[in-house]
């Protein structure tokens, strides 16, 4: 009888350790419309009427982001997924309610950002520890109220420097979407977290199209 217990006990403890193993250190839960006030109200109103949450493991809110009703899109078979998204696109907002820190690690302030698309030059002199070219940059909400604006490169990395407080720009890199639900965390070979945020992509042919955005992890080395 006291060997039964002890057998039952063991199990009940290793599928608890499996069950507590398979669950993910954060949590994502759908929210309301952005009500940032130092955004835009063109930038508000051009934004999903939900966005997400991302949550730690002890469920203390580190991010919020909200995409894009309709991401202006140029789709063709050699131009699919993000790189249909043209350069300096604005594809939605980010909210950081306390400190955070960019793909870079660097700190950034809590407040509200634009996040616009760029793919980073190939040249070593920018991401090049990253396994993607697609990033979003942060840009200041006070500093970027031009809906349609689509800024150079060199315009847009000034403007994210506002946001870094340093020599280079604030980003969060995108990695592929590979879940099929609306909303999803997923993490890469490399053990970032991404939120994933599904969309659609608007222009000369309407699509649907989805943002991993990395806000857990940052480049190596």
């Amino acid at each position: 009888m006291r060997l039964t217990l002890m057998i039952g006990v063991f199990v009940l403890c290793l599928c608890a350790h499996f069950a507590w193993a398979g669950t993910d250190p954060y949590q994502i839960e759908t929210i309301g419309a952005c009500t940032g006030k130092t955004l835009a109200e063109t930038v508000r109103g051009a934004l999903q009427p939900q966005g997400v949450r991302l949550m730690d493991g002890k469920g203390a809110v580190t991010a919020e982001v909200w995409l894009r009703r309709a991401v202006p899109a140029n789709v063709s078979r050699d131009n699919e997924g993000y790189r249909a998204v043209g350069q300096g696109t604005l594809v939605g907002v980010l909210h950081f309610p306390v400190q955070g820190t960019d793909f870079r690690g660097q700190l950034i302030k809590p407040g509200y950002y634009t996040l616009r698309y760029v793919q980073m030059p190939s040249d070593g002199n920018h991401m090049g520890a990253a396994s993607s070219s697609d990033f979003l940059l942060l840009i200041p909400g006070m500093a970027d109220k031009n809906l349609e604006a689509q800024p150079k490169f060199d315009e847009l990395v000034k403007l994210s420097r506002q946001a870094s407080g340093t020599n280079h720009p604030g980003v969060l890199m995108l990695i592929s979407a590979r879940k099929s639900s609306p909303t999803a965390l997923q993490q890469n070979e490399q053990g970032h977290w991404a939120v994933v945020l599904k969309g659609s992509g608007e222009g000369n042919k309407s699509v649907s199209l989805s943002f991993a955005v990395v806000l857990i992890g940052k480049a190596e080395g």
